[in-house]
């Protein structure tokens, strides 16, 4: 892998285990006694920042089509917006461990009263053409994902889908 690429690759990485970090302080800020003083709150991630996720892992090597299409009206309640966001992040983190290099295609679309969509479909690696083990997973990363929609009302599909992999949430969005 050539250095440009390990160390856009690294970058990424640091990013999003700071995001994870930030956000794992402001849970166990809630979850701490009253008289014990909080962490300090960090803005969240929200649908607005995934276009800048995007270009991150763009420059980071992925081949991505991006298309979003939101309903001018108001903008999605945070907890929505906040899940938006973790499963497009969490779908990319997967083709960037599973299928380097591979086309990916990330489409989002809803407004008030309707469903919030987001698609993740990236084709499957032909083979392990680096020569190197391709990198493990945990295995709870889409478990995490559906529960985290489960709890929102909505539903997450994922797998293999005519030689593609195939990540569709939908999540309800209040009028």
């Amino acid at each position: 892998m050539p250095a440009d690429e390990v160390r856009s690759t690294a970058e990424l990485l640091r990013a999003t285990a700071r995001q994870a970090l930030e956000e794992l302080r402001g849970v166990i800020g809630v979850l701490r006694d009253d008289t014990e003083p909080t962490a300090p709150t960090v803005p969240q991630p929200t649908l607005a920042d995934i276009p800048r996720l995007v270009d991150e892992v763009r420059r980071a090597g992925a081949k991505i089509a991006f298309d979003m299409q939101m309903s001018e009206e108001a903008g999605p309640p945070s907890g929505l917006s906040r899940d938006a966001y973790r499963i497009v992040q969490e779908a990319l983190t997967n083709v960037n461990k599973h299928a380097r290099g591979t086309a990916t295609q990330v489409r989002i679309s809803g407004g008030p009263g309707h469903d919030l969509t987001i698609g993740i479909r990236n084709r499957m690696p032909l083979a392990n053409t680096s020569g190197a083990a391709g990198l493990p997973g945990s295995g709870i990363g889409l478990v995490g994902l559906r529960e985290r929609v489960t709890l929102a009302g909505g539903a997450l599909v994922s797998g293999p889908d005519a030689g593609e992999f195939v990540v569709e949430a939908r999540l309800p969005w209040p009028a």
